[in-house]
């Protein structure tokens, strides 16, 4: 039971659009700026989940993930020029490898480090698989593996969100740490805090154009269009593919994300003249993106994790320390800018959606679409991966 019922859609509004404006609003405050917005709307809706005033699970924050993520990232790369995005995606590729082998390495050492019981194998390669891919790849891999214990799959599904919640606060702190910085440096993020100044002088001298509600309007509307067009792309490829029987190909009914992205690569890259002269989609974008952190924390149930999955989070945390420990390592060893390194750890372990909101929440504008790409690129991979795991624990 919740102060606000799950039922209660504009009760639920109301918490969460007001979540969106105080992440806008921390911006400008010195926690914020320290801290980022982000990270303060995450927590917020961990804290009011977990003191029961908002519901752990809702049919509105469904309709969140299904209908809000997908408008914002068309919004969030209305600005995406292939000429500059084409060099950055190429390596990051290769991060993305390295990332997908330390989750391995990383449910490899928790399934030896900590006793998960009866069909340990299986908990591991299910978690796995939900870190290379997404939630979508931990319902896929669970039911591949025959797992039907409704109960083992809470705990399971418990455990995975807070991990997942606590490891995208930390991928978000890491970049902004001084001693990390000296460690990988970033020159993304040095070019990123002087289009930061450029941007705020060009605000005060009146350059940047402003905000009209008719561009806003226009903006959501091309938005719309490219989430329609995508997803019924995808579900047509997909149709084609279960009526020729051909299972790759059916699979791309699940990839609308990925269409949804072409389709907005197409109109920033055709109208890019005209979108240079407006201003307003990169705001309208994060907000939804506000709205979508708030529900992401208020979905992380700390006291269930803790009452029936505390060996199940303990493999988590075992593996993500292994996952990120590889990243940075590699980082280091082979040059890669710790932003794109952050990011594609993002990508990997917490799907395209989170990757491409801390890219534009830090405003590493660049590496928005390659953080959308890679992370379908572990929705498609992820589940093979997961039930080839299974088989080499057991």
């Amino acid at each position: 039971m919740s102060l606000i019922a799950a039922e209660n859609l504009f009760g639920l509004l109301m918490v969460f659009i007001g979540l969106a404006a105080f992440g806008f609003w921390s911006e400008h405050t010195r926690l914020g700026k320290f801290l980022s917005g982000v990270i303060l709307v995450i927590l917020a809706g961990i804290i009011l989940s977990n003191l029961r005033i908002v519901p752990f699970d809702a049919a509105f924050y469904g309709v969140v993930w299904s209908y809000v993520v997908p408008l914002a990232i068309p919004l969030l790369l209305m600005r995406a020029n292939l000429r500059e995005l084409l060099p950055v995606a190429g390596p990051m590729l290769l991060t993305f490898v390295i990332a997908a082998f330390g989750t391995l390495l990383g449910a490899i050492a928790g399934f030896y480090l900590i006793d998960l019981g009866p069909g340990a194998h299986n908990i591991a390669a299910t978690i796995a698989a939900s870190w290379i891919g997404g939630s979508m790849n931990f319902a896929a891999t669970s039911q591949a593996l025959g797992m039907e214990d409704g109960t083992l799959l809470s705990a399971m599904a418990a455990a995975d969100n807070v991990g997942g919640t606590i490891f995208l606060v930390l991928l978000v702190l890491i970049p902004g740490m001084a001693l990390m910085r000296r460690f990988i440096p970033s020159p993304l993020m040095d070019e990123t805090a002087a289009e930061e100044s450029a941007e705020a002088e060009a605000v005060r001298s009146g350059k940047k154009p402003p905000i009209e509600v008719s561009k806003l309007a226009l903006h959501l509307a091309v938005s719309a269009v490219c989430c329609f067009l995508g997803f019924e792309t995808a579900e047509i490829i997909g149709g084609i593919g279960q009526a020729a029987e051909i299972g790759w190909l059916a699979n791309f009914g699940s990839y609308g994300v990925l269409f949804v992205t072409i389709y907005a690569l197409i109109v920033a890259n055709l109208f890019h003249r005209q979108i240079e002269k407006t201003s307003g989609d990169f705001e309208l974008g994060m907000f939804f993106m506000y709205v979508f952190f708030g529900v992401m924390g208020a979905g992380a149930n700390v006291a269930l994790m803790i009452e029936t999955a505390l060996p199940i989070f303990g493999f988590v945390g075992v593996m993500a320390v292994v996952h990120l420990a590889v990243v940075l390592s590699a980082a280091k060893l082979f040059k890669i800018d710790l932003a794109e390194a952050m990011l594609v750890s993002n990508a990997v372990a917490l799907g395209p959606a989170t990757a491409a909101a801390q890219a534009a929440a830090q405003r590493w504008h660049a590496l928005v679409t390659p953080a959308v790409m890679l992370g379908v690129l572990g929705y498609a991979v992820a589940n093979f991966i997961g039930v080839a795991l299974a088989g080499f624990l057991q």
